[in-house]
């Protein structure tokens, strides 16, 4: 089926500005943009009449208002999210009594400002962008907190459907650190719990949080997975994720390698280059390409020169080669830079020294 995507019958998603998406790669489409978490239960979004008509529309071949992302990629010629990552993890899937909750409800706390990050995503990163004075406005929406009451209320409905819940994709902030997160998790009753996968995406700096750990998950859940976000190693890891502390977080991924599904890297103009050298460092741990700064524009790798090289380079990785083949944006790759620079006045490690080598000399030719 061309418009089919699983993510439509098998996922609830909202995001940290309040909206219910069909996914995260998803815009809002226009049918459901009255719901939101703080006007509306996810079980109440889910199972409403307006999401029971865009699964109808799939099933016949209807294109959906909101995935013109992924149709973009298919009639461009390469795979969409919805065809390698959807419709491959959950099949064909038309039964809506297996759900994998992905709800950003529990807060934006992160302890990492990585400079690519939306900002309504992460605490540390709304404090620096302000602290800077950079407007970033004009790359993301606002962080809309959901209320005490609001959110309880919102336990309460994830507590009375907990029975239709196969999975629940926790994020942030950084989850790991978020007091909702786990008072969630100690509400779930322990005979569902075994029959619910976690997965995590995480940052992995810390383990515990006040009286909780992760072995507390591991040992009450069915399993938990924990996808760990990692977009380069050493200085550039320290600095792309600053203020990661990069001895303890190398200490935290062989302490949890046994329920670490993959390491995320996000690719964006300061790693590009290096993503060999990424994998190769993390040879002892899958490492994933998947993510791609698409935006903001000028952080994207579409515009740096010299691209014919690394599409060539990067073959086995679909995704990056995807967003290399886009149209170059006249300035943004020098716009991105300057924003580097003018971040790199806060934070302890020389953005000009440590990636020298990786982007003089494309600065030069851009």
């Amino acid at each position: 089926m061309d418009t089919y995507c699983a993510a439509a019958f098998t996922q609830i998603y909202a995001d940290n500005a309040s909206r219910y998406r069909l996914c995260c790669h998803a815009d809002v489409n226009p049918n459901i943009r009255k719901y939101n978490t703080n006007n509306s239960n996810p079980f109440e979004y889910f199972l409403s009449d307006e999401m029971e008509q865009i699964r109808n529309d799939m099933l016949s071949g209807k294109k959906i208002k909101g995935c013109e992302q992924c149709y973009r990629l298919e009639e461009r010629g390469h795979k969409s999210w919805r065809q390698w990552k959807y419709n491959t993890i959950y099949d064909l899937n038309t039964d809506v009594h297996k759900v994998n909750l992905k709800l950003r409800i529990m807060g934006s706390f992160c302890n990492l400002g990585c400079y690519m990050c939306y900002s309504y995503n992460s605490s540390t990163r709304r404090a620096e962008l302000k602290k800077k004075n950079i407007d970033w406005s004009m790359h993301d929406v606002g962080f809309v907190s959901t209320s005490t009451k609001r959110y309880e209320e919102t336990v309460k409905d994830i507590l009375n459907n907990i029975d239709l819940v196969e999975k629940m994709n926790i994020t942030g902030g950084e989850p790991l650190q978020l007091d909702r997160m786990w008072q969630l998790m100690e509400k779930i009753p322990d005979k569902n719990a075994k029959n619910i996968t976690l997965t995590f995406d995480t940052n992995l700096t810390k383990l515990e949080y006040k009286k909780w750990n992760i072995w507390q998950l591991i040992d009450k859940f069915k399993s938990v997975k924990l996808g760990v976000s990692c977009d380069h190693y050493g200085d550039k890891l320290a600095w792309i994720r600053y203020p990661i502390n990069v001895r303890e977080f190398e200490e935290n991924l062989y302490t949890m390698k046994d329920y670490i599904s993959n390491l995320n890297v996000t690719v964006s103009i300061l790693n590009v280059l290096d993503l060999d050298e990424i994998e190769k460092y993390y040879k002892d741990f899958k490492t994933t390409f998947y993510g791609i700064v698409c935006k903001p524009y000028i952080l994207s790798i579409r515009n740096i020169p010299y691209k014919e090289k690394l599409i060539k380079k990067y073959e086995r990785f679909p995704m990056v080669v995807q967003e290399l083949h886009k149209d170059t944006m006249d300035g943004y790759y020098k716009n991105g830079i300057d924003y580097c620079r003018k971040l790199n006045t806060n934070r302890t490690i020389d953005f000009n020294q440590i990636f020298k080598s990786s982007t003089s000399s494309i600065a030069d030719s851009a």
